[in-house]
């Protein structure tokens, strides 16, 4: 467990009315990739923004409609707004990023901004 506590990123959670969705952050070659579950969540509810080296993932999971409930015996799914952002702790490429949605996963693949030398042709 060590291994993950000693990385580059960090996220942060919202108080208030707000629940964060669980989340798994890792790094590949020239990427950072967050998964979190959203089950239940219709995409249209959701908003993914970047702002530098911050990732935001909110929106809203509407409760289901049940006419006939009288009392709960265990509430354990979160309804309601979530915020969820992760801190890079380096830029990264917003014109690149990617979102799928998979069985109750979203999954957004973050580029890494290149640092690397690029020559320039002068014309």
């Amino acid at each position: 467990m060590e291994h993950v506590l000693e990385k580059r990123s960090s996220i942060t959670l919202i108080s208030g009315n707000a629940w964060a969705p669980p989340c798994d952050v890792f790094e590949t070659e020239g990427s950072f990739v967050v998964v979190m579950e959203l089950a239940g969540v219709d995409l249209n509810d959701v908003e993914i923004l970047v702002k530098g080296q911050k990732l935001i993932v909110q929106g809203v999971r509407k409760e289901i409609p049940f006419p006939l409930k009288k009392d709960y015996y265990l509430m354990e799914i979160n309804f309601g707004p979530f915020y969820r952002e992760v801190d890079f702790q380096e830029n990264i490429d917003s014109e690149t990023v990617r979102a799928l949605y998979r069985q109750g996963f979203l999954i957004i693949e973050c580029k890494k901004r290149t640092t690397e030398a690029k020559k320039i042709p002068v014309s």
